[in-house]
């Protein structure tokens, strides 16, 4: 080599690593679309609140985004716990059911969807 000649071009270390590199992109991409690897799924919105009046507990169901997912949604007063009191509340928005329970007592909501999925969407002392 002649002094003040060079030679161009991009060495061969560099050249192996970017070339790993975009082996290791590629082969991410084919586990992603291989394995179902997805977005996730949006967040189920249910609204549901519990007031009490006294001894009376009252359950609205105020909607949400995904009313058309919704299977079923139950109230329970003192957990959810096999033994409890629990009884459902209407799927449309709008629906209301009362219960009366003493004292300051912990009321459950779960929405279940047409999916299967089961969401907590209340968990208060009243």
């Amino acid at each position: 080599m002649v002094c003040g000649e060079r030679d161009g071009g991009v060495s061969e270390v560099v050249g192996t690593v970017l070339m790993v590199a975009v082996v290791v992109a590629f082969a991410g991409i084919a586990g992603v679309m291989v394995f179902g690897i997805g977005l996730p799924e949006e967040p189920k919105t249910l609204v549901v609140t519990a007031t009490r009046s006294g001894d009376v507990i009252t359950f609205t169901n105020h909607g949400g985004m995904n009313m058309d997912k919704v299977a079923e949604v139950h109230c329970w007063i003192g957990g959810v716990d096999q033994g409890n009191d629990n009884f459902p509340l209407g799927i449309q928005a709008g629906a209301t059911e009362t219960c009366e329970a003493p004292g300051p007592i912990r009321v459950v909501v779960v929405g279940k969807f047409v999916d299967g999925e089961s969401w907590i969407v209340l968990d208060k002392t009243l």
